[in-house]
């Protein structure tokens, strides 16, 4: 039970509290060598990844794994999600690979442009273990706490400020757990008697989206998920850690609302199961805390619900001038919260002057019997502004949201309005903020709008509101502000396209700072608690990040779990619980 882990912990922390000022890293005598890890990987399922190299290294002829066939599959797949999250040496964006040093930048160029040399390590680790087993879990957590190791896990590689990579380190690589087990009637380990159970399903760490969306809709039963490109996002890993929004969520609830046990392994090798009934503070910590701060996730089991058929709507407008652009703003704000009481979710992108929906609302026709009217009366209002062509307003009923996700995600020549497969990028930088009720009521719709007609590139998700604000504030570890929000404002600016002389301190800064300064308004309008960040959609730059992501109580409470979960720091990402005092790299302490 929770009371007797934590304690035993606690208990042990006391004498075994690492008072190590840095980790140790590749070049010093405490690093293993090449027989050790040799030893080591017997051990696994299979051998310990050695002297990796980042994945489009082989296009560099000077490279010494240089493969001209090798080089043209990856140039192929250069911004292609699904091929990415399956390398052990890549993350998703190139340049959270990129390390600075000194001023420079060190990294290895994506794409190769011919006439480049220099491919450097950058942040991609040299050592990786591809788990695929419970034990490779536990050995590779206690060979990096009986080396001092710094250790990153990635599943997927979906992530924005770079948690999954790091320099110097080894990676934990969970890619492989792809088990997936339905049930009829799932009732949590350490239920009392008679406990009644639920359809639910349980999901092996390194399952996709994509795949349970499938999964699921070949049964009739529908998971509330994330929304990406190919649906690559993990399922079961950071995405659900962070709080996972959904643009179903305000009919289901955000993931953490809707994940029913975990199983994981603790930072001392402990294999434990998470509910309401057994660890149930570690359960809390675990729904929102952020990954991989309080453990390594082996599964989590989601419920599952009906599998409805879906009104989709899509819309496209185009401005021809910046005060049509901040009026058809002000429009749509002005009808905000009475469009998601309406029964709507979803995402409504905006950039170079153009307004875009894609929406959701279940049934066939709706349920809420206000959806319909209430959609055609923002889109004749829209009509109605001098100087905005409205080119798509449309509604589409789908057989499920699989069938959409089918032809809008997966195959997108079928879908309508914003492209998102085409969206891919090489870099990114993002920020968000959550927009409380209060701040997108109609009385502040021209304020916002003129505020959002300055951004270069939003891709806010109406995603709150509904199931998700039933819940109470304390019953996840996530910010008290998602319980208020219906918005979520997410900006993902400065895309550099370029490469070796595309990623230089200035323009990664430039990205960042651009991304920091767009929301900047939003949060001097809505500051913690009214107001948090999303956890997923982090902020490079971001100085407030504790009250931001989890709000000043939540953070305590994690703070303190931490501690006692983690005496040694073995888990620590960055702007994770318990990494101030750490440098960037968390390689050293710096307080």
């Amino acid at each position: 039970m929770l009371r007797s882990v934590l304690t035993t912990l606690a208990l042990a922390s006391l004498v075994s509290s690492s008072s190590t000022k840095c980790k140790c890293t590749y070049s010093q005598s405490c690093f293993p060598s090449t027989a050790q890890w040799n030893a080591f990987g017997k051990t696994l399922s299979q051998p310990v990844i050695q002297g990796q190299l980042p994945m489009n290294a082989v296009c560099f002829p000077d490279s010494p794994v240089y493969n001209e066939a090798q080089c043209a599959v990856v140039t192929a797949h250069v911004v292609d999600p699904p091929f990415i999250t399956e390398q052990t040496n890549a993350l998703g964006f190139v340049n959270l690979e990129a390390l600075v040093v000194n001023g420079s930048v060190q990294y290895c160029p994506r794409p190769y442009s011919p006439g480049e040399t220099v491919c450097d390590q950058g942040r991609i680790p040299k050592y990786a273990v591809n788990a695929t087993s419970l034990s490779d879990i536990q050995k590779t957590l206690a060979y990096a706490r009986l080396h001092n190791l710094r250790l990153v896990v990635r599943n997927t590689g979906h992530e924005l400020i770079g948690r999954s990579g790091g320099s110097q380190s080894l990676e934990l690589f969970m890619h492989n757990f792809k088990d997936m087990t339905f049930y009829d009637n799932f009732v949590p380990a350490g239920a009392p008697h008679g406990t009644q159970g639920q359809s639910a399903v349980t999901l092996g760490a390194g399952v996709q989206w994509f795949e349970i969306y499938a999964a699921a809709d070949a049964r009739g039963k529908f998971v509330p998920g994330g929304f990406s490109p190919d649906g690559t996002v993990g399922a079961a890993g950071g995405w659900l850690l962070g709080g996972g929004h959904s643009v179903m969520s305000p009919f289901y609830g955000l993931g953490v609302d809707n994940v029913i046990q975990f199983t994981a392994v603790l930072p001392s090798g402990q294999y434990v199961t998470l509910n309401q009934y057994e660890n149930p503070d570690l359960f809390w910590a675990f729904r929102g805390g952020g990954g991989p701060s309080f453990g390594i996730v082996v599964s989590a089991t989601y419920k599952t619900h009906p599998n409805p058929p879906i009104t989709a709507v899509f819309y496209v407008a185009e401005a021809n001038s910046q005060d049509s652009y901040s009026a058809l703003l002000t429009t749509w704000m002005s009808m905000h919260n009475q469009i998601a009481d309406a029964g709507w979710s979803g995402v409504w992108p905006f950039l170079d002057n153009s307004f875009y929906l894609t929406f959701f609302t279940p049934g066939s026709p709706p349920y809420n019997a206000a959806a319909n009217s209430t959609m055609e009366d923002f889109f004749s209002a829209s009509r109605n502004i001098s100087g905005v062509n409205v080119t798509l307003a449309m509604s589409k009923v789908y057989p499920s949201f699989q069938a959409w996700n089918l032809d809008n995600l997966v195959n997108s020549q079928y879908g309508y309005g914003f492209n998102w497969t085409a969206g891919s990028a090489n870099t990114t930088a993002s920020s968000s903020w959550l927009m409380p009720r209060n701040l997108t009521a109609p009385g502040n719709a021209k304020l916002l709008g003129g505020i959002f007609a300055n951004m270069s590139v939003a891709v806010p998700y109406m995603v709150g509101g509904g199931e998700v604000a039933k819940v109470g504030v304390d019953e996840t570890a996530v910010t008290p502000a998602w319980r208020t929000a219906v918005s979520d404002m997410t900006v993902l600016p400065g895309f550099v396209t370029g490469g070796a002389a595309g990623l230089t301190v200035d323009t990664l800064n430039a990205m960042y700072e651009s991304a920091f300064n767009q929301i900047q308004p939003l949060r001097e309008l809505a500051p913690p608690p009214l107001g948090g960040q999303y956890l997923n959609e982090p902020d490079m730059l971001e100085v407030n990040w504790q009250a931001a992501y989890w709000g000043d109580a939540h953070y305590a409470r994690l703070l303190g779990i931490k501690k006692q979960i983690d005496p040694s720091d073995l888990l620590l990402v960055k702007k994770g619980v318990n990494s101030e005092g750490w440098d960037d790299e968390l390689l050293c302490k710096t307080s």
